[in-house]
């Protein structure tokens, strides 16, 4: 969480409607600039009066937020790899790479294995005795 005077500040930076938005979504209240926008409709931004690790992070354009929804170019800049965002440096993009998919692992969009081969083993099923 933060201190109560960056909450504050940021309450007023933000306005009440977005400061509510980002306590629900991210659980913590942040004030930047808008660097840039990646095609999945992600916002990343960036805070230079904050401390090392938390001056740089991303609004998801879905809601559930998972770090794997993050194309390569936007990761490096967010860990510091590269200096300056793919909208201003944008990275050579090799021909044999392939798109960015994010991780459906947990989802239903899954891999799920199925078996195609009769069970070589039957179970055995009781005999059910009639008296008549």
């Amino acid at each position: 969480m933060s201190y109560p005077t960056r909450t504050i500040k940021n309450f007023l930076k933000i306005g009440p409607k977005e400061y509510l938005r980002q306590l629900l979504y991210i659980g913590d209240t942040k004030a930047g600039k808008l660097v840039g926008t990646d095609k999945y409709g992600n916002k990343y931004y960036e805070d230079k009066e904050e401390f090392f690790g938390r001056d740089r992070w991303v609004d998801y354009a879905e809601h559930y937020g998972d770090a794997s929804q993050i194309p390569s170019q936007w990761h490096a800049w967010m860990h510091k790899i590269v200096e300056h965002p793919p909208t201003i440096d944008p990275p050579p993009s090799p021909k044999f790479l392939s798109p960015h998919t994010e991780n459906v692992t947990g989802t239903r969009k899954a891999f799920r294995t199925y078996n195609t081969t009769a069970p070589k083993i039957l179970a055995w099923e009781p005999k059910v005795n009639r008296r008549e």
